[in-house]
C-alpha cells in the first residue's frame, strides 16, 4: 500500500530548519488532556505556562507549572507532562543549542556557550515568575517576533536567546559540572529511547526485562518507581502520541495506524485513543482540518 503525506496539514512557516532553528510549540487541548510522555531529545526545550496547571517530572524531580512559570530543560534530560487543568496552555520553546555557537573562537563561545551545548553546564530546572521576570519578558519578545514576518525577526530571535543566556548567567542560574555519565541515568535513557523507537513491536515486561538485563518483576517496579507511571500505562501513552502525529501527517485509515502504532488492531486503537483523549481518531483529525 502506498503511504501518503497530507501536504495541506504541513505547516507553511520555515521553522526547525537548519535555516530557522527554533520552533514554539503552542501546546493546548481542547479536552486538557495534554500527556507527553518522559522522554528525552538533543534540543533545549524552554516551557512558559500560560495559563491552568501542568504536571512536569523532569530528572525524576515532581513539578507543578502555573502561569508565567518557567522550565528550562537541558538536553538529554528526561521529562514528561501531563495537564493538571482543563485550561491548560503553555508555549514550548524548542531548539539545538548548537545553533547559538560561533564559527569564530571568543569568550562568549568558550566560556559560556559551549559549556552549554557540551553538557558541562546545566540551566536551572525551574525560573519562577517573581525571581524571573526578566526573563519572561525576553520569551514574550522571541515569542513575537516569531509570529511576526517583519525584515529581520531571526536576527531578533537570536539575540534575545543570547539575552536569556546572559541573564541565566548574570542571577546565577548555571551549574558547571562534569557530563552526566551515571550508568542509572544513561539506562533511564536507553529505556525511553528503546520504547519509542519498538512502540510498534509486541513489547512485554518480559521483553524489556530482557533487554535490560532485569526480571520482569524487578524491571516493573523499576520502572513505575523512575518513570513515575506503570509500563503498560506508558508505553499506550507513546503509542497514542506517535498515532496523532500520523493521524495529522498522513491519510492512512485507522487500521493502517494501529498496525504502525502498535496497537492489536483499529477497534483497540480507536478505544484507548478515546479513553485517553475524550475523542475518538477521526474527531482528532477532523479538528485540525480547517
Amino acid at each position: 500500500m502506498k503511504m501518503q503525506m497530507r501536504q495541506e496539514l504541513q505547516e507553511t512557516r520555515k521553522q526547525g530548519t537548519p535555516m530557522h532553528p527554533l520552533k514554539i510549540y503552542r501546546m493546548q487541548d481542547m479536552n486538557g488532556m495534554i500527556d507527553v510522555p518522559y522522554h528525552w531529545q538533543e534540543t533545549v526545550e524552554i516551557l512558559w505556562m500560560q495559563k491552568g496547571e501542568l504536571n512536569l517530572r523532569i530528572k525524576e524531580v515532581n513539578y507543578t507549572g502555573k502561569r508565567n512559570d518557567i522550565f528550562y530543560v537541558n538536553p538529554r534530560e528526561l521529562h514528561g507532562m501531563q495537564a493538571k487543568t482543563q485550561d491548560c496552555l503553555y508555549f514550548a520553546f524548542v531548539f539545538p543549542m548548537s545553533w547559538l555557537q560561533f564559527a569564530q573562537a571568543d569568550e562568549v563561545n568558550e566560556k559560556y556557550i559551549r559549556p552549554l551545548a557540551e553538557l558541562t553546564a546545566h540551566i536551572t530546572t525551574y525560573l519562577s515568575p517573581e525571581a524571573n521576570s526578566p526573563a519572561i519578558s525576553i520569551l514574550q519578545e522571541i515569542y513575537e517576533w516569531y509570529e511576526s514576518s517583519e525584515e529581520g525577526v531571526w536576527l531578533g530571535i537570536k539575540a534575545n536567546l543570547l539575552r536569556f543566556y546572559h541573564y541565566m548567567y548574570q542571577n546565577h542560574m548555571v551549574s558547571f559540572q562534569e557530563k552526566d555519565n551515571s550508568a542509572h541515568m544513561q539506562l533511564l535513557l536507553d529505556i525511553s529511547q528503546y520504547i519509542n523507537l519498538h512502540c510498534a513491536e509486541k513489547l512485554s515486561l518480559e521483553k524489556l526485562g530482557g533487554e535490560f538485563h532485569m526480571s520482569p518483576k524487578y524491571f516493573s517496579d523499576y520502572f513505575k518507581k523512575h518513570f513515575s507511571r506503570g509500563f503498560t500505562d506508558y508505553l499506550t501513552a507513546v503509542r497514542i502520541e506517535k498515532a496523532k502525529k500520523l493521524l495529522l501527517e498522513t491519510d492512512w485509515n485507522m487500521e493502517l495506524i494501529a498496525q504502525q502504532t502498535g496497537f492489536s488492531g483499529s477497534s483497540y486503537f480507536i478505544r484507548a485513543f478515546r479513553k485517553s483523549l475524550h475523542m475518538t481518531p477521526a474527531q482528532y483529525r477532523k479538528s485540525f482540518i480547517v
